[in-house]
């Protein structure tokens, strides 16, 4: 057991007490079974695969019953279930419904571990779940957006590489993008600069942003609003606006890498049917691509970095354990949250799929797979911020994006407008 545990385990102690009462039975000679109901949006089989890996499955003592839950739904489902008092004892969330769901949760309180210990344990991302209140979950797992590419179109223009700086964008464009005599684009480099037809747009927009130096939402004053004005980086506009800007100039036809509109395919499927050379998506999505596409010889690599900037990031989609607040036994899922963050469970659950472990003593050491090893070193370089609801922000984000290529506003005012839009959603938070 790792001091982290062992420290977590102390400040608990009473908890710890009463659940050894709770479970003595016929004069203390038995001790009872415990049932601890679990919720995510991890698959069943790969869920049942983490517990008979590591043993879990075969503990005499305790017992996980898991539900798997659609991740759009999750939060709902949720907050209906704990209306009718039927809720888990412990839920798998994103750190994307934290503050969302926030209130439903037991905080490991305050003091019960050093920042350091928390820190040593975990990536970086995962002070997200850490405010001075205490710490809201355990990270579990991290899925770090990387950057597939297609090792066929790149060596046909003479490229041994993807970009390693978003600067070195431009001349992949000029090398990469293809247009018939019509004008249309039959061939392009990324999928960049559009809403409808990326994805991730969100996300996209989020690592540029965060890798131009805002947090995009902060606590102040112990109130959380939105801070994509302020112009942290001390340069001509805010890097939010920096970003906004970078990113739809490459939708726009009167920009000189103008090479993405859309009427084309998602990216995605645009990117598997070998027609973008490259695409911005997040580990778990190799094997779906490789499906989609079994002949394709893609490469992976990390997604590219800003030039001006001291810090090396990507954007991830950090999962931890939570103890749901109307558990009747905190001690038991405490004790089965600790399970499922342990060294051997964070093993056993990347073993099978790229969903990559939030531990730094396994990151440390880097699979010896190309995929692994990227994947491995982006969980390290994973970054995200407090996001008040990701439904709801995600079409904050598309509009953005659409106020400023289909014209309707300039670039200051789409940023403002997402700004106001994203303070009135964290005004709701309690």
């Amino acid at each position: 057991m790792s001091k982290f545990q062992i420290v977590l385990l102390v400040v608990f102690g009473a908890f710890i007490l009463l659940a050894v009462i709770l479970f003595s039975r016929n004069r203390g000679s038995s001790v009872a079974k415990v049932n601890l109901n679990v919720w995510g949006s991890l698959s069943v089989y790969d869920f049942s695969n983490l517990l008979t890996s590591t043993g879990i499955a075969n503990d005499e003592s305790l017992t996980m019953n898991y539900t798997e839950k659609s991740a759009d739904k999750l939060s709902s489902d949720f907050t209906e279930a704990l209306a009718v008092g039927k809720g888990p004892d412990l839920i798998i969330i994103p750190a994307s419904n934290l503050l969302k769901d926030k209130d439903k949760l037991t905080i490991i309180p305050p003091l019960s571990v050093r920042s350091a210990d928390y820190a040593s344990t975990f990536i970086k991302e995962g002070e997200l779940f850490e405010t001075s209140l205490g710490v809201f979950a355990l990270p579990m797992y991290v899925d770090p957006m990387v950057m597939y590419w297609n090792r066929d179109l790149l060596a046909k223009s003479s490229l041994a590489a993807p970009p390693v700086y978003w600067d070195q964008i431009y001349d992949y464009i000029s090398k990469l993008t293809i247009k018939d005599g019509a004008g249309n684009i039959t061939q392009t480099a990324m999928a960049l600069g559009e809403a409808k037809n990326i994805p991730h747009v969100k996300e996209i927009l989020s690592l540029l942003m965060l890798q131009a130096g805002t947090q995009i939402t902060a606590y102040s004053g112990g109130t959380i609003r939105s801070v994509m004005l302020e112009n942290v980086s001390g340069g001509l506009q805010a890097p939010a606006i920096s970003a906004l800007e970078f990113y739809t100039q490459f939708a726009n036809p009167q920009k000189a890498y103008y090479s993405w509109n859309r009427s084309q395919t998602n990216a995605d499927t645009h990117f598997t049917s070998g027609k973008s050379a490259m695409y911005l998506g997040f580990a778990s999505e190799l094997p779906v691509l490789k499906a989609k596409n079994p002949t394709m010889d893609i490469g992976i690599a990390p997604v590219p970095q800003s030039r001006v900037s001291n810090k090396v990031m990507t954007f991830g989609r950090l999962y931890g354990i939570a103890i749901v607040r109307s558990t009747k036994d905190p001690a038991s899922a405490l004790a089965g949250a600790l399970k499922l963050v342990s060294k051997e469970s964070a093993k056993a659950l990347s073993s099978a799929n790229p969903l990559i472990p939030a531990r730094r003593d396994l990151l440390s050491t880097k699979p010896t797979d190309s995929a692994g090893f990227v994947f491995y070193g982006a969980a390290l370089q994973s970054a995200g911020w407090l996001d008040p609801d990701s439904i709801k922000t995600a079409k904050i984000f598309s509009d953005m994006v659409e106020a400023v290529t289909s014209g309707r506003s300039r670039l200051e005012e789409a940023v403002g407008s997402a700004n106001t839009s994203l303070n009135a959603l964290l005004t709701q938070i309690k």
